[in-house]
Protein backbone atom coordinates (compact mmCIF):
# COMPACT_ATOMS: atom_id res chain seq x y z
CA UNK A 1 0.00 0.00 0.00
CA UNK A 2 2.85 2.28 0.57
CA UNK A 3 4.34 1.61 -2.59
CA UNK A 4 1.42 2.63 -4.51
CA UNK A 5 0.91 5.90 -2.48
CA UNK A 6 4.76 6.91 -3.31
CA UNK A 7 4.06 6.33 -6.97
CA UNK A 8 1.17 7.99 -6.47
CA UNK A 9 2.88 11.09 -4.78
CA UNK A 10 5.83 11.03 -7.30
CA UNK A 11 3.36 10.77 -10.58
CA UNK A 12 1.81 13.68 -9.44
CA UNK A 13 4.72 15.64 -8.45
CA UNK A 14 5.56 15.27 -11.85
CA UNK A 15 2.85 15.94 -13.60
CA UNK A 16 2.57 19.21 -11.18
CA UNK A 17 6.50 20.26 -12.22
CA UNK A 18 5.85 19.47 -16.16
CA UNK A 19 2.40 21.60 -16.22
CA UNK A 20 4.20 24.15 -14.66
CA UNK A 21 7.43 24.57 -17.10
CA UNK A 22 5.45 23.69 -19.97
CA UNK A 23 5.28 27.75 -20.76
CA UNK A 24 9.15 27.47 -20.33
CA UNK A 25 8.99 24.78 -23.19
CA UNK A 26 6.64 26.78 -25.33
CA UNK A 27 8.56 30.03 -25.01
CA UNK A 28 12.10 27.58 -26.22
CA UNK A 29 9.98 26.26 -29.21
CA UNK A 30 8.94 29.89 -30.14
CA UNK A 31 12.68 30.79 -29.94
CA UNK A 32 13.74 28.50 -31.94
CA UNK A 33 11.13 29.30 -34.84
CA UNK A 34 11.85 33.17 -34.57
CA UNK A 35 15.26 32.02 -34.50
CA UNK A 36 14.82 29.93 -37.67
CA UNK A 37 12.61 32.90 -39.39
CA UNK A 38 10.25 29.28 -39.68
CA UNK A 39 7.01 31.46 -40.09
CA UNK A 40 5.12 27.28 -40.39
CA UNK A 41 6.80 26.38 -37.29
CA UNK A 42 5.95 29.83 -35.02
CA UNK A 43 2.28 29.46 -36.60
CA UNK A 44 1.61 26.62 -34.73
CA UNK A 45 2.36 28.48 -31.09
CA UNK A 46 0.18 31.70 -32.04
CA UNK A 47 -3.47 32.06 -31.50
CA UNK A 48 -3.65 34.65 -34.14
CA UNK A 49 -7.43 35.92 -33.37
CA UNK A 50 -6.16 36.64 -29.97
CA UNK A 51 -3.04 38.01 -31.55
CA UNK A 52 -4.67 40.27 -33.64
CA UNK A 53 -7.20 41.60 -31.11
CA UNK A 54 -4.17 42.35 -28.59
CA UNK A 55 -2.18 44.20 -31.38
CA UNK A 56 -5.54 46.15 -32.89
CA UNK A 57 -6.47 47.36 -29.52
CA UNK A 58 -2.88 48.80 -28.65
CA UNK A 59 -2.86 50.28 -32.17
CA UNK A 60 -5.88 52.00 -31.73
CA UNK A 61 -5.73 53.51 -28.09
CA UNK A 62 -2.14 54.45 -29.58
CA UNK A 63 -3.59 56.40 -32.42
CA UNK A 64 -7.18 58.01 -30.47
CA UNK A 65 -4.40 59.66 -28.11
CA UNK A 66 -2.33 60.75 -30.96
CA UNK A 67 -5.17 61.37 -32.74
CA UNK A 68 -6.13 63.38 -29.78
CA UNK A 69 -3.17 65.41 -28.66
CA UNK A 70 -2.80 66.98 -32.73
CA UNK A 71 -6.21 67.66 -33.40
CA UNK A 72 -7.94 68.06 -29.88
CA UNK A 73 -10.94 66.76 -28.42
CA UNK A 74 -13.31 69.07 -29.75
CA UNK A 75 -12.69 69.38 -33.25
CA UNK A 76 -15.23 67.57 -35.41
CA UNK A 77 -12.80 65.89 -37.66
CA UNK A 78 -10.73 63.94 -35.22
CA UNK A 79 -13.38 61.72 -34.95
CA UNK A 80 -13.88 61.22 -39.18
CA UNK A 81 -10.42 60.87 -39.18
CA UNK A 82 -10.20 58.31 -36.12
CA UNK A 83 -12.87 56.20 -38.08
CA UNK A 84 -11.31 55.84 -41.31
CA UNK A 85 -7.69 55.36 -39.76
CA UNK A 86 -9.16 52.55 -37.94
CA UNK A 87 -10.81 50.79 -40.76
CA UNK A 88 -7.04 50.94 -42.43
CA UNK A 89 -5.90 49.86 -39.52
CA UNK A 90 -7.78 46.67 -38.91
CA UNK A 91 -6.44 45.56 -42.53
CA UNK A 92 -2.99 46.11 -41.46
CA UNK A 93 -2.98 44.58 -38.77
CA UNK A 94 -5.06 41.46 -40.63
CA UNK A 95 -1.77 41.75 -42.83
CA UNK A 96 0.77 42.10 -40.30
CA UNK A 97 -0.16 39.64 -37.80
CA UNK A 98 0.16 36.70 -40.09
CA UNK A 99 2.98 33.76 -39.58
CA UNK A 100 5.67 35.84 -41.83
CA UNK A 101 4.08 38.91 -40.12
CA UNK A 102 4.71 37.83 -36.45
CA UNK A 103 8.10 36.89 -37.16
CA UNK A 104 9.14 40.74 -38.33
CA UNK A 105 6.84 41.46 -35.66
CA UNK A 106 9.06 39.78 -32.34
CA UNK A 107 11.93 40.81 -34.29
CA UNK A 108 11.19 44.60 -34.10
CA UNK A 109 10.15 44.20 -30.51
CA UNK A 110 11.89 44.64 -27.38
CA UNK A 111 11.70 40.79 -26.87
CA UNK A 112 14.25 40.52 -29.68
CA UNK A 113 16.33 44.33 -29.36
CA UNK A 114 18.94 44.52 -31.95
CA UNK A 115 22.70 45.39 -30.23
CA UNK A 116 24.15 48.89 -30.54
CA UNK A 117 27.58 49.86 -30.51
CA UNK A 118 28.48 52.70 -28.54
CA UNK A 119 28.18 55.14 -31.45
CA UNK A 120 24.83 54.08 -32.23
CA UNK A 121 25.73 51.65 -34.71
CA UNK A 122 24.85 48.05 -34.80
CA UNK A 123 27.32 45.57 -33.40
CA UNK A 124 28.41 43.32 -35.97
CA UNK A 125 26.52 40.01 -35.55
CA UNK A 126 25.71 40.73 -31.65
CA UNK A 127 22.71 40.97 -29.63
CA UNK A 128 22.63 43.49 -27.05
CA UNK A 129 21.70 42.04 -23.75
CA UNK A 130 18.13 42.73 -22.55
CA UNK A 131 16.83 42.09 -19.05
CA UNK A 132 14.16 39.93 -19.00
CA UNK A 133 11.49 38.57 -16.85
CA UNK A 134 9.00 35.46 -16.91
CA UNK A 135 6.51 34.36 -14.65
CA UNK A 136 2.93 33.43 -14.38
CA UNK A 137 0.26 36.38 -14.35
CA UNK A 138 -2.60 33.70 -13.42
CA UNK A 139 -3.33 29.96 -13.60
CA UNK A 140 -3.54 30.55 -17.93
CA UNK A 141 -1.32 33.51 -18.20
CA UNK A 142 2.16 33.62 -18.78
CA UNK A 143 4.28 36.70 -19.29
CA UNK A 144 7.80 37.40 -20.66
CA UNK A 145 9.08 40.81 -20.21
CA UNK A 146 12.11 42.47 -21.98
CA UNK A 147 13.49 45.85 -21.00
CA UNK A 148 17.04 47.33 -22.41
CA UNK A 149 17.21 50.82 -21.99
CA UNK A 150 14.11 52.73 -22.38
CA UNK A 151 12.95 50.00 -24.90
CA UNK A 152 10.29 47.62 -23.42
CA UNK A 153 8.29 44.96 -24.57
CA UNK A 154 6.46 41.84 -23.57
CA UNK A 155 5.12 38.21 -24.70
CA UNK A 156 2.08 36.95 -23.78
CA UNK A 157 1.12 33.12 -23.73
CA UNK A 158 -2.38 31.62 -22.61
CA UNK A 159 -2.56 27.83 -21.72
CA UNK A 160 -4.10 25.50 -24.50
CA UNK A 161 -5.08 22.38 -22.50
CA UNK A 162 -2.38 21.35 -20.00
CA UNK A 163 0.64 21.37 -21.04
CA UNK A 164 -0.23 23.28 -24.37
CA UNK A 165 0.49 27.26 -24.64
CA UNK A 166 0.17 29.73 -27.58
CA UNK A 167 1.36 33.26 -28.47
CA UNK A 168 -1.60 35.14 -27.75
CA UNK A 169 -0.43 39.04 -27.35
CA UNK A 170 2.42 41.17 -27.59
CA UNK A 171 3.42 44.21 -25.69
CA UNK A 172 4.46 46.16 -28.48
CA UNK A 173 7.85 48.09 -27.98
CA UNK A 174 7.67 52.01 -27.63
CA UNK A 175 9.04 52.93 -30.68
CA UNK A 176 6.20 50.51 -32.88
CA UNK A 177 3.24 51.52 -31.18
CA UNK A 178 4.46 54.97 -31.80
CA UNK A 179 4.61 56.00 -28.74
Amino acid sequence: MKKITIAAAVAAIAIAATAYASPYYALHQIKTAVAARDAEALASHVDFPALRDSVKTQLEANMASSIAAVAGSDNPFAALGQSIAGAMLGKMVDAMVSPAGVVALVNKSAVSPQAQADDGAPAEGKQAKADYAAGYAGLNTFIVRAKEGDKEGGLVLQRHGIWGWKLSGIELAPAVAGR
